[in-house]
């Protein structure tokens, strides 16, 4: 199945590769062991493969993107004169539009701090999604050196929202809105310190021009 690569993000170990097959659906490429692919992988943004994969079994929702590769080709680049939106619209791939609330079945809750996420009370379809913000995002840097990009809610009394940023490309100061997005939801996950519930995070996987 031929795959377009939209997306690769730094990962603990290895890189996670998204992507999306020219019959318009969200994958995640895993290697075949189903781990994350390894920092040399061939795999880059705009390029198209006909890979050879098998469903990861027993998928926890939202994460229902992973594919195990067993091979893969190389088949050439986005067309110049293509454009991401162009790609996707074509596939009819849903594109989320406007206030961050929107996002991922409106499912999002936030942290004090501003950080988006998601808990079991209200799991979305898919751990991925493409948006247009209706409002900037600008660059910050937080406490531990991370880049984040911080979304000024409509309410004067709600603190900014940060948005981790986990691309490979490089930051920009100001991401205009009207940019096409692309984020993601990672694993779930709760911290061994604290009484938390396993959540999973808002984050920038990368934009389009």
């Amino acid at each position: 199945m031929k795959v377009l690569i939209v997306s690769k993000t730094h990962m603990n170990t290895g890189v996670c590769v998204g992507g999306i097959t020219f019959d318009g659906r969200f994958v995640r490429l895993l290697d075949n062991n189903g781990h994350n692919q390894s920092d040399d992988c061939p795999f880059k943004i705009n390029e198209a493969y006909d890979i050879t994969f098998i469903e990861k079994q027993n998928p926890t929702p939202p994460h229902i993107e992973d594919i195990l590769v067993q091979s893969s080709k190389y088949v050439g680049r986005l067309k110049d004169g293509i454009s991401m939106i162009d790609f996707i619209t074509k596939r009819n791939i849903s594109i989320c539009r406007g206030n961050i609330d929107n996002l991922f079945d409106k499912a999002l809750k936030f942290t004090t701090n501003g950080s988006g996420y998601i808990n079991s009370s209200k799991i979305p379809q898919n751990s991925v999604s493409f948006w247009i913000a209706d409002k900037d995002l600008i660059k910050s840097i937080d406490s531990k050196g991370k880049v984040r990009y911080k979304y000024q809610t409509d309410d004067p009394w709600s603190s900014e929202i940060q948005i981790k940023y986990v691309g490979l490309q490089p930051t920009e100061d100001i991401i205009p809105k009207g940019t096409l997005l692309r984020v993601s939801l990672a694993r779930w996950w709760s911290p061994n310190d604290v009484e938390v519930e396993n959540r999973c995070y808002l984050q920038l996987s990368g934009w389009y021009k």
